[in-house]
């Protein structure tokens, strides 16, 4: 490997590790907030992209996180209680339930989201106009070169 590509990669690994950290510090602290385990709000998040499909079955959901359907349904038990999502009958299979997100889920789901990305809008204020076009010219690099490996 060339000091090029070295400097490169230490450079992206010390990138990416301050914007995780920057994005997830907030949206934990929120979490935490919410009483909500690392579990339940994969839940959600799965519910929210699952939402145009009208929600999503238990064994979905367990299979996004890689758990059994009873954690699945545990963890599940606590969100409904706190009014954030919904069991339904499945209208194709009357045996299993469809969960989907409350409105107020969805709201709470959303405010999360704006908390995980608040630091950008404090770090535009720090950039110029120029380094704000160069960062995102670099982005738009790094997605295409990104979405070719996929």
């Amino acid at each position: 490997m060339s000091s090029d590509s070295t400097s490169f990669s230490e450079s992206s690994r010390r990138a990416f590790g301050q914007i995780i950290h920057l994005s997830m510090r907030n949206f934990w602290h929120f979490t935490r907030e919410q009483g909500l385990s690392m579990a339940q709000i994969i839940a959600l998040r799965q519910l929210y992209h699952q939402g145009e499909a009208g929600g999503c079955s238990v064994s979905h959901i367990g299979e996004r996180l890689g758990v059994t359907n009873a954690a699945v349904s545990q963890s599940l038990d606590k969100l409904v209680h706190q009014g954030l999502v919904e069991r339904k009958e499945n209208p194709h299979d009357r045996r299993s339930k469809q969960i989907s997100l409350t409105l107020e889920g969805e709201k709470m789901l959303k405010k999360s989201m704006r908390v995980q990305r608040s630091w950008i809008d404090e770090l535009s204020t720090k950039l110029s106009v120029e380094e704000q076009a160069q960062i995102e010219s670099a982005f738009r690099l790094l997605s295409k070169k990104i979405n070719e490996m996929e």
